[in-house]
């Protein structure tokens, strides 16, 4: 159901993946904080972020594995630094905003410094608007991040560059119907030679119409199709592997104010996927998400979801793979400056005829975080989070179970 947008909920993500989701809500914060002496009137910002991560399983390794066969270490803790600099700019001019950030990053490890890694992080979009009617967003972004261990496995760095373009519309035709046309286009390449077989270019469109009640009530229909493929060829079990999918989805898309203090929001799609090569992988059937928000306060916020989904292309290229799963995520903001976060999470991903691997197996993930936003003078935001996680698995060997301690930093100026 997500084409190629990011999942939820994915298998699991490594500490540097982590540090750039806590760096991200810090980003976040700041934006909503009340402006400071920036640059060109809050238009330019020059920001420094610092992230420490202890990790109690960098490799994601079950626990009938003894670490020192694989790492040479008895333990697989481990504490990453990574350090940024960047800078960002935001300018409205009449009803059109501009956006552009750039930031470098140092990732560090303490222990596998093998994994040291350097990297960046472009985004640039134009919010248009021809009128209040009838706008939409245009973008493009380029990040830099380490592959994740529990996803693919093994020990040895692999950076996964990962470049996005994106545009869309929407026209609000009359004050009962509104119309939406978006385009995606992502590509995705491994530094590792022996993963590139994983490597990935998909691009995506999506069309809906939806009709709104004076109470802001939607209902719409969506058509969706998505086309993927691998860049280069591969040769796997001794011919040239195609991996390309083309993908159909058809399906209803709504959002529900139920009363002043909660909404629903969610959509149901019939999906079809085809791939040219292993046609064992070939999907057709439902695909579907709902997410529960309920504010009692203006300083409380639940939001629950239970969803059926196919896996983002970010974390599986090669296996058709159905995740299911629910989660819960409270926020509290405490005070003007202090806020804290939960996070519930159970997903069974289930793996179709994986060409390399074979045959069909599950993953059950268990979930839980805790967390902090702080904001102690204007734009500095200090943000920490500890997670438990932990896997099942019918693959012999594919169990772990690890704590992520995650402690951000971010000065803007």
């Amino acid at each position: 159901m997500r084409f190629s947008e990011p999942g939820c909920s994915p298998p699991a993500a490594g500490p540097i993946g982590k540090s750039f989701r806590g760096a991200a809500l810090a980003a976040a914060l700041v934006a909503a904080a009340t402006p400071a002496c920036a640059f060109f009137n809050d238009r330019l910002e020059l920001f420094f972020t610092e992230t420490a991560t202890w990790d109690s399983n960098v490799f994601r390794l079950s626990e009938n594995i003894d670490p020192r066969t694989v790492t040479g270490q008895s333990s697989l803790r481990d504490r990453i630094l990574t350090h940024g600099i960047g800078i960002s700019a935001d300018v409205p001019v009449s009803l059109q905003r501009f956006q552009a950030s750039y930031q470098r990053f140092w990732t560090r490890y303490q222990k596998f410094d093998h994994l040291d890694f350097d990297g960046d992080l472009w985004r640039v979009a134009w919010l248009w608007a021809v009128t209040r009617e009838f706008t939409g967003d245009v973008g493009f972004s380029e990040t830099t991040g380490l592959a994740s261990f529990a996803t693919f496995g093994g020990t040895t760095q692999d950076v996964i560059h990962t470049r996005q373009a994106y545009a869309t519309a929407n026209w609000l035709l009359t004050p009962r119907w509104l119309a939406y046309a978006g385009l995606t286009a992502t590509e995705r390449k491994h530094d590792d030679r022996t993963r590139r077989i994983n490597d990935i270019e998909a691009k995506s469109f999506e069309a809906r119409m939806s009709y709104v009640t004076p109470k802001e009530t939607q209902v719409g229909l969506s058509v969706r199709y998505e086309d993927g493929a691998a860049p280069e060829s591969t040769v796997f079990q001794g011919v040239d592997f195609d991996n390309a999918y083309r993908q159909w989805g058809l399906g209803i898309v709504g959002r529900w104010d139920a009363t002043a203090h909660s909404r629903f929001d969610g959509r149901v799609d019939y999906v079809k996927r085809e791939y040219e090569q292993f046609s064992e992988r070939d999907y057709s059937g439902p695909a579907w998400g709902v997410t529960y928000t309920w504010t009692p306060s203006a300083k409380l916020s639940v939001a629950s979801t239970i969803r059926r989904d196919i896996a983002p292309i970010d974390d599986v290229q090669t296996a058709f793979v159905i995740s299911t799963g629910v989660s819960v995520k409270p926020r509290w903001q405490v005070t003007e400056k202090v806020a804290l976060l939960g996070s519930l999470d159970y997903a069974r991903w289930k793996y179709q005829a994986d060409p390399i691997i074979g045959g069909e197996f599950e993953h059950r993930i268990r979930a839980a975080s805790v967390g902090f936003a702080w904001t102690p003078l204007q734009r500095v935001v200090i943000t920490g989070n500890f997670s438990r996680e932990e896997r099942r698995s019918d693959l012999a060997n594919a169990d772990y179970k690890v704590n992520i301690f995650t402690l951000d930093g971010r000065i803007g100026f």
